[in-house]
């Protein structure tokens, strides 16, 4: 990815430079055919006329393809990286996958970005033809519009930015209030406060509103600023040349030249100008990016798992565990003490805040109350496409006492995470499924206080059946492990 994007950036600043060059040449040629046309001489006139118009078509094909083509293979490469940001459940205040995708087509404009930087920068050596063709006046004129353009593109961009990080503040705000109120709205009709819902998600779209109200009026404001300086500088030099021309102190074609090159010079300025939201988009699009492809260590050893020092987001106490084949850790402490941190970390789904975490080659299966399943048949939640008979399955399920007409026919449909099905049957699917996946470790998160005595033993029995699989279970009480090789005391 890194190399790929280095060489978009060295073709992009390339073509920007030709760009640029082949613009302000176009620029004095037509200058020259214009003259030539004033002059009587039409068929010359007309001829350069048509390959100035021609030319100047070809460049602007050539650039937008080249645009399109550079942010089509940044896009495919970036969504390349897509499938890893699953292996891992979204956190909060963690991009959702959607705006990981629009993450990816605003990064898909850095080519295209970096050539109109290019563009205008080289643009700026028709400073000298201004300075030939209109004399010290025109390029003060260019000179001193261009100055005062840098600050106001300063605050409009500044202003932009603002309005940008509070809009999409509002909005993330608005989506998780909504599905908060969505999922407890039998409980707020039950209350008779649905209105009371349904008030607070209005207030907060209409500051949504607002803002993006704001943001749009700010872009406008960004937009005038380079049309009118555009328009003024052109507007200036015209007069200085025309007085010139007036005078007999210049030419026609120089005082073409001089308008023609201005206009060039501040078409260039003024598209990267406009282009400052979409800038700040992509800049902070790949700074998401490049930190979402920050995988955790997950080096590859031996042994099924390894930790050395390994100290977690939730608590400073450093683990050194070694985890061989059929091994049974019990990971204990009160509540919030980072149980589940240190088995997320553990399974990969949190990055270790200092020292390491080694797995083995084989497949891990985590297993806790909050654990989902698909909506679709129990078949596919269980097997997920693998090759697995139906007596396997039914038989797996019979021996976690997942018994009776729901369970024995596999093309039952479920509903999305398990509605319908009570909490401890849940986790017993979601281990159904680690266990006819072939797992080699399984991390057990506090299930044991939604199991019943019965369910619990079955549990057990299951896994001490399985002698070459490695367990590790968090628990506050309860665990369902009766005996294990190794504790683990988590602190507060």
């Amino acid at each position: 990815m890194t190399s790929t994007r280095a060489e978009l950036r060295v073709r992009a600043r390339l073509l920007g430079a030709i760009n640029a060059v082949a613009s302000l040449a176009c620029a004095m040629l037509l200058a020259l055919a214009i003259d030539r046309i004033a002059r009587g001489h039409f068929p010359s006139g007309l001829w350069l006329l048509f390959g100035v118009l021609v030319a100047r078509w070809l460049l602007t094909t050539i650039v937008a393809t080249w645009g399109e083509h550079a942010g089509d293979v940044i896009a495919d490469q970036w969504r390349r990286t897509l499938p890893s940001h699953f292996d891992r459940p979204r956190r909060e205040r963690d991009r959702s996958r959607g705006e990981l995708a629009l993450a990816i087509d605003q990064a898909s404009h850095e080519p295209s970005l970096d050539l109109l930087a290019t563009s205008a920068a080289v643009s700026l050596v028709g400073l000298v033809v201004v300075l030939w063709a209109a004399g010290w006046q025109g390029l003060m004129i260019n000179l001193g519009l261009l100055a005062l353009a840098v600050p106001l593109y300063q605050r409009a961009g500044r202003r932009g930015e603002a309005a940008a990080i509070e809009y999409d503040r509002r909005r993330a705000l608005l989506e998780s209030r909504q599905l908060e109120l969505l999922h407890h709205t039998v409980e707020l009709r039950a209350l008779g406060a649905v209105t009371f819902g349904a008030d607070e998600i209005a207030a907060i779209s209409d500051s949504e509103h607002a803002v993006a109200l704001r943001a749009i009026r700010v872009a406008l404001e960004s937009s005038l600023v380079t049309e009118f300086l555009g328009g003024v500088s052109i507007g200036l030099v015209a007069m200085v040349v025309g007085f010139g021309l007036l005078g007999g102190r210049t030419s026609l074609e120089h005082a073409l030249v001089g308008v023609l090159a201005t206009s060039e010079i501040f078409v260039s300025v003024r598209r990267y100008g406009a282009e400052f939201h979409r800038r700040e988009d992509s800049v902070r699009s790949l700074v998401t990016l490049g930190a979402m492809t920050q995988a955790p260590c997950t080096n590859v050893c031996d042994k099924v798992l390894v930790t050395r020092g390994l100290v977690t987001e939730a608590s400073d106490q450093p683990v050194d565990l070694v985890v061989d084949a059929g091994a049974r850790v019990l990971v204990t402490g009160p509540s919030g003490s980072g149980k589940t941190t240190l088995l997320q970390t553990l399974v990969g789904w949190r990055t270790p805040q200092r020292g390491e975490v080694r797995r083995g080659a084989g497949t891990v299966g985590f297993v806790g109350v909050d654990s989902s399943l698909l909506s679709g048949s129990l078949r596919d939640n269980l097997t997920l496409g693998t090759p697995v008979s139906d007596e396997e399955v039914v038989g797996r399920l019979k021996s976690l006492g997942l018994v009776g007409p729901r369970f024995e026919n596999l093309n039952t449909q479920l509903l999305a995470d398990g509605k319908g099905i009570s909490t401890g049957e849940r986790v017993r699917l979601v281990l159904a499924r680690a266990l006819l996946a072939g797992v080699s470790l399984i991390l057990l998160d506090d299930v044991g206080g939604v199991l019943d005595a019965q369910a619990r033993r079955q549990v057990r029995s299951v896994l001490e059946g399985n002698d070459g699989l490695a367990v590790v279970e968090a628990t506050v009480d309860g665990p369902v492990l009766a005996n294990f090789d190794h504790r683990i005391e988590v602190g507060p």
